[in-house]
């Protein structure tokens, strides 16, 4: 305790002489200026670098993912990445579609579908999930074939692998993003 208000009386008196040390005149004002100049520009150069940082790891990421499968033919191999990764992947693809139309995506996630109760139209996605498991997102797929819901379907909420070729459609006024002639292992 005796050494809590010992740091704490040190403290107090720091912040006392460094609110007195302003009122001292112009030469302050300067130095206290380029100081808070040098503090902004470091903050700046340090936050930069963070996110140069994690600009690279992310790219690294999906160089690797990529790197992994190309000798399978999959352009994107969601399964080799860390959670966290894959939930950041599959959010590029829905903000940037245009980046992976055509590219062969290999994902794991949980069985999904989505009824839309006007046309009756079935929906399947697979979902991931980010590291903490509070955000979800996935990709709709399309089987390639003629398959029937749910006899030639896995259990909602189970795990799948599903790899299909990338692509955009349209429906209404809205642009979605799906797995076409996908194959689910």
């Amino acid at each position: 305790m005796r050494k809590l208000n010992k740091w704490g009386l040190i403290l107090a008196a720091g912040v006392m002489v460094a609110a007195l040390g302003g009122c001292s005149g112009e030469d302050s004002a300067q130095t206290s200026d380029t100081q808070t100049e040098t503090q902004t520009s470091s903050a700046e150069t340090e936050a930069d670098a963070v996110s140069d940082d994690a600009q690279a790891d992310e790219e690294e990421s999906t160089e690797k993912a990529s790197e992994s499968s190309s000798s399978e033919g999959i352009d994107v191999d969601l399964t080799q990445l860390s959670s966290t990764m894959v939930y950041s992947e599959v959010y590029n693809m829905m903000v940037t579609p245009d980046d992976y139309i055509g590219k062969v995506v290999k994902m794991n996630g949980a069985f999904s579908i989505y009824e839309d109760e006007e046309t009756g139209q079935i929906y399947y996605a697979c979902i991931v999930q980010d590291a903490t498991a509070c955000c979800s997102q996935g990709i709709e797929f399309e089987l390639a074939g003629d398959y029937t819901y749910p006899d030639d379907y896995p259990e909602l909420d189970s795990e799948i692998v599903v790899q299909g070729t990338f692509e955009t459609y349209e429906e209404g006024d809205l642009t979605y993003c799906r797995l076409a002639d996908a194959t689910l292992e």
